[in-house]
């Protein structure tokens, strides 16, 4: 079903500010993992936490969560024969954060099964693969290119274009290789 834009609207509003609570709720879970893994003092962890948690991608990917639960949940009330504003009330009251609600524990639930099984070194690896790759793949690329083209001498003759082509083409490979690293980190991480 389609809400209208004022209840689409009205319903982001509400994931961004519940989502936040919900993330830290759980974010707490994996402090304290951290703290176990690491030994580091909790001070330097929440540090790190607090970048981790300001990433804008982090908290929308939590938000979009949220969206769809809610979306789901005003479904199935509106398919019971409860207006769109009603669903809506009846969401927001069962969504709050500390609510005391089933849907609400559930939520939360959710949340802080994402944080137990999130490893920042894996993240860092992904980073790492996909920076070297580029690199890699742009060096080569470039070097291929400017050798292709007929070397120093004719590189300012037009082999130039022979270079740039050889150095897009090497930064793609380096994107496509780390996209299979991070393929086979989050298959790693699975099992």
């Amino acid at each position: 079903m389609s809400f209208s834009q004022e209840m689409k609207n009205k319903i982001v509003q509400f994931a961004k500010e519940q989502s936040r609570h919900y993330l830290e709720e759980a974010e707490m879970t994996y402090l304290e993992k951290l703290r176990r893994k690491t030994g580091q003092a909790k001070s330097k962890i929440t540090k790190k936490l607090a970048k981790f948690k300001n990433r804008s991608e982090t908290s929308l990917e939590a938000q979009n969560d949220m969206i769809l639960y809610m979306s789901d949940y005003m479904n199935d009330l509106i398919a019971e024969g409860i207006s769109e504003q009603e669903a809506f009330q009846r969401a927001k009251e069962e969504l709050a954060f500390r609510s005391e609600t089933a849907k609400s524990a559930d939520l939360q639930e959710r949340f802080a099964e994402y944080y137990e099984t999130r490893n920042p070194a894996d993240y860092e690896a992904i980073g790492l693969f996909y920076a070297g790759f580029m690199f890699f793949g742009l060096s080569i690329g470039s070097l291929i290119g400017f050798l292709g083209s007929g070397g120093r001498g004719m590189f300012l003759s037009g082999g130039w274009i022979d270079t740039l082509i050889g150095a897009a083409v090497g930064f793609i490979i380096g994107m496509g290789l780390g996209l299979i690293s991070n393929a086979i980190i989050v298959l790693k991480k699975s099992k």
